[in-house]
């Protein structure tokens, strides 16, 4: 039978469908981890980076959570001990002063640490400056989201609004909001930190720099550490005599 110009077509798209196929698993092998210091960035972060055009499964990314800061380098030299010690890695932490303290010291040419957020914004004790997560949004947003009813599950427009009173964006945020629900009768250890942080993600409008530039980011890495097709093989080798 005669090979029609329908069976040239349908072989072609059953090859391009394949070929997309493989990069897909090829990628997710030659992964880009980012490592993340907790649940709240865990829950946020993809959210955010596909926002700013990320791709994960295309460009090969994978979200790890280290699990705070004091796991950092056990988290490092746990990885290095794997199948992906050859893999780059976006180290992310909060720049506040554990954070400015354990990063210090990491010197990996497969590591690029990215602080949170890029600008400081608050101002620490001893003078230096920096933030963490909450701090990548806007004032508002935070105070706003701070007295959603799945964050403090006894809040009301009062408290929010008594808040917004003593709130100084120049201090740690959440540190004034457990300080400020404690004096209200409310465990600190109430505030559910993870749905404040998905409130605010959610709601943000624009995306906050620190996440363009965290995406901007892992693509200029991927164009250095391209994905390579498994059918790439090199077999220069079978010329040598």
């Amino acid at each position: 039978m005669a090979t029609t110009m329908e069976d040239i077509m349908y072989d072609e798209m059953i090859g391009s469908i394949c070929e997309e196929k493989i990069m897909i698993s090829a990628a997710k092998a030659q992964c880009i981890y980012i490592f993340v210091e907790g649940e709240s960035e865990e829950a946020v972060f993809h959210m955010l980076l596909e926002a700013c055009g990320l791709d994960f499964k295309k460009h090969g990314v994978v979200i790890a959570n280290y699990n705070g800061i004091g796991n950092l380098k056990n988290s490092i030299r746990l990885l290095r001990k794997t199948l992906s010690h050859d893999r780059p890695v976006i180290v992310t932490y909060d720049d506040d002063l554990a954070g400015k303290r354990e990063v210090g010291s990491i010197d990996d040419e497969l590591i690029t640490l990215f602080k949170i957020p890029q600008v400081p914004v608050v101002r620490y004790s001893g003078g230096s400056e920096g933030g963490s997560l909450e701090e990548v949004f806007s004032p508002d947003l935070f105070i706003e989201s701070s007295f959603e009813i799945d964050v403090v599950f006894t809040s009301d427009q009062k408290m929010k609004s008594d808040f917004s009173v003593v709130f100084d964006a120049r201090r740690p945020w959440f540190s004034q909001l457990a300080s400020f629900v404690e004096s209200r009768g409310v465990r600190a250890g109430s505030i559910n930190k993870v749905r404040l942080c998905e409130s605010m993600a959610e709601s943000c409008d624009p995306i906050p720099e620190t996440f363009k530039k965290l995406a901007e980011l892992v693509l200029s890495l991927r164009e250095r550490y391209p994905v390579k097709s498994p059918n790439n093989v090199d077999l220069s080798f079978l010329n040598c005599r």
